[in-house]
């Protein structure tokens, strides 16, 4: 085990109050019930969001010709197009995080990893 999953292993035992072999055990028991961290499904929605990352990727690059061509419109005239920009690249986070966070929720609930009461209330605050 590598110098970094030890100190995270080290982190759940007292962040659960459990031994660390039953950290370990409860994991490896939730991960196999909890399947992958990325579902067929869920993989697919990923192949389709770098598609849209490769489209944003390609129309900023249009954008960069044009002002070396000196076809470049005025700033103020661009706002609508970063917008746009920054909300699908929002959207695109949004459903990555989804996806990843809902994953460690779910193996955590397998594993019967819930942390203590006064931790949940600290991150509420």
């Amino acid at each position: 085990m590598s110098d970094a999953d030890e100190a995270h292993l080290k982190r759940a035992v007292e962040l659960y109050g459990l031994p660390k072999a039953e950290v370990v055990r409860r994991l490896i028991r939730a991960s196999v019930q909890a399947g992958p961290a990325l579902s067929a499904e869920n993989t697919k929605v990923v192949i389709e969001l770098a598609q849209q990352v490769r489209m944003v990727g390609r129309n900023l690059a249009q954008v960069l010709k044009a002002i070396h061509r000196g076809q470049a419109v005025r700033i103020e005239d661009t706002e609508p197009v970063w917008r746009g920009l920054h909300e699908v690249v929002a959207s695109i986070n949004d459903e990555l995080t989804e996806m990843t966070v809902a994953y460690g929720s779910k193996l955590r609930r397998e594993a019967k990893l819930i942390l203590p009461p006064e931790l949940t209330d600290e991150a509420a605050s």
